[in-house]
């Protein structure tokens, strides 16, 4: 049987039934999501026909749910019996009235649109979906605003781009233009490109976009440091690959100067991740018992590569954190980790709760002290997935209670547990001899050499980029939010905040502009009770 991603309808469930059903079947092994999404593949429900389900729903017709098994709670009770799902059978599923059933052979009528709600916040949108074709066709429109970076080139890329997050929020396939009826943030650029493909399987617009002028400054702004602006400098010399840049730029930004570094060319693996979160712990722990740490970005949202590495940091007793990232750099500087970076100070007021928070054109804006740099990890980190104590890989997520991880179902929001309690990864050998090398040589000359010439060294170290953030604890979880993302997710939810409650959200807090105070959070869950959110775990949040 295929993997089953369940949602329980809540609809003439008691509350505390429904938990109690939750509970089981993840005992089981069974995943379990609170809010309907792409990747439901069987809901259960106490209502005795389909009409009824698309009512509670909200669903504009019962051919959203054509890919779906639509189930009686006895399949739930003969699976928990079982111990794991069992195959359905005829009694098991929810059947349609016979005036939906009997439309003459017409099988449009059942193909109207899927209403989702405005705001991605409100919407859960999980990594795999139906819609990678149409997708992938405008997230490269989108690239293409974004890189031309002319007079309303920013406006037609977030077009672009919520168009492509709405379909990523579909729970079925698209397979008619009549499915976008009702649907918002879908302009007439975008159907155009969607009904093309829908025609042809593909669209002659993306098609001619992706030339040679398109690939360069693809390459050239995956450069760290470097943005369309100085990227299309570089094709205007004749510059076509990173070679040319490496041998032609000279540049006194440390971030350009490392970007040239081979190893930063290449994603940083998720088990590399871990190593990194495991080594910074090691050292933070020693510095503050009781340090929270929580890997952020793609990671948590259960992306198996990236960009770099994101660390939240906070300790649950406020003011503990003032000057810990200093200590904590001098103490990685020493164990011969870190190659290069920039510390930025806090530079946080009271006042800023009030201020416009709209996001950067990169993405994350805040004030929290942080430092942003290159650190070395030993190649074996790349090579080997890193291990729990069961034996299987270990994933990063949120941490309950008992110190376990899960990208997929995080199962606390609290702050205020135990950090991760790591068995040794079978890496820290290397790890050691990393800091044996450091030590023996003059710390430092390594450094001394130019990044490319490190590259080409015989060496067992590779560099990866790595953000440490520190937060005070009662802003904590709204800083979990923002560094979560992911980038339009944070757009849409401050929007929607603005927009809908007249409030002001940030990474920093929220505050209620009508009542003049800020509203305070002790979880994540509860940053979406306050904006009146139903909460999204972090793999709802891939919009």
């Amino acid at each position: 049987m295929k993997m089953v991603c369940l949602f329980i309808l809540p609809s003439k469930i008691q509350k505390r039934r429904l938990e109690d059903m939750k509970t089981a079947a993840r005992k089981r092994n069974i995943t379990v999501v609170d809010i309907f999404c792409s990747s439901v593949t069987h809901i259960v429900t106490e209502h005795e026909n389909l009409d009824q389900v698309v009512k509670t729903m909200k669903l504009a017709d019962t051919g959203a749910l054509d890919k779906i098994q639509v189930l009686s709670v006895a399949w739930f009770t003969d699976s928990m019996k079982a111990g794991a799902p069992v195959p359905v059978e005829e009694r098991h599923r929810i059947k349609r009235e016979k005036a939906d059933t009997d439309n003459g052979g017409n099988d449009s009528n059942r193909r109207n649109p899927f209403i989702l709600p405005e705001y991605a916040c409100q919407r859960a949108t999980c990594l795999k979906h139906y819609n990678h074709k149409f997708t992938r066709a405008l997230e490269i429109l989108q690239k293409h605003a974004e890189l031309r970076d002319n007079e309303h080139d920013s406006s037609r890329a977030l077009a672009f781009r919520r168009a492509s997050c709405v379909l990523k929020s579909l729970p079925f396939p698209l397979t008619s233009m009549s499915q976008l009826k009702k649907l918002t943030n879908i302009g007439d650029h975008c159907k155009r490109v969607i009904q093309e493909i829908l025609e042809d399987g593909e669209c002659s617009e993306v098609t001619k976009l992706q030339d040679d002028w398109f690939h360069k400054m693809v390459v050239f702004t995956s450069i760290f440091g470097i943005g369309s602006a100085t990227a299309k400098k570089w094709i205007e010399k004749g510059w076509s690959t990173i070679k040319d840049a490496q041998e032609g730029h000279i540049s006194s930004d440390w971030r350009v100067k490392w970007a040239f570094h081979s190893d930063l060319n290449t994603p940083v693996k998720l088990q590399e991740a871990q190593y990194i979160q495991q080594i910074v712990r090691k050292e933070a722990e020693t510095i503050l018992p009781g340090i929270i740490l929580q890997i952020t970005g793609g990671f948590r949202r259960g992306w198996e590569e990236g960009h770099d590495v994101d660390i939240l940091m906070t300790h649950p007793e406020d003011g503990k954190e003032v000057g810990f990232l200093a200590r904590l750099l001098h103490r990685l500087h020493n164990k011969g980790i870190i190659l290069c970076g920039n510390l930025e100070k806090s530079t946080y007021s009271d006042d800023m709760l009030t201020l416009d928070s709209k996001l950067s054109a990169k993405g994350q804006l805040d004030h929290f002290e942080k430092w942003l740099g290159i650190i070395k990890i030993p190649q074996s980190c790349s090579e080997t997935p890193a291990r729990d104590d069961s034996g299987s890989l270990s994933n990063i997520g949120s941490c309950d209670h008992k110190g376990t991880n899960s990208v997929a179902h995080p199962t606390s929001n609290t702050a205020s547990e135990q950090p991760l309690n790591y068995q040794p990864l079978n890496l820290h050998e290397s790890f050691e001899d990393l800091e044996s090398k450091a030590k023996k040589q003059k710390l430092g000359t390594e450094n001394e050499l130019s990044p490319m010439k490190l590259a080409k060294l015989d060496r067992n170290w590779i560099a990866r980029r790595v953000d440490l953030i520190v937060s005070p604890y009662n802003q904590y979880f709204y800083a979990l939010v923002g560094w979560t993302g992911n980038k339009q997710f944070n757009r849409d939810i401050r929007t929607y905040a603005q927009k809908e409650l007249g409030m002001k959200l940030s990474s920093h807090g929220l505050y209620d502009l009508n009542k003049n105070c800020a509203l305070p959070a002790r979880s994540e869950k509860e940053v979406f009770e306050n904006l009146k959110l139903q909460y999204l775990e972090p793999w709802e949040r891939n919009c």
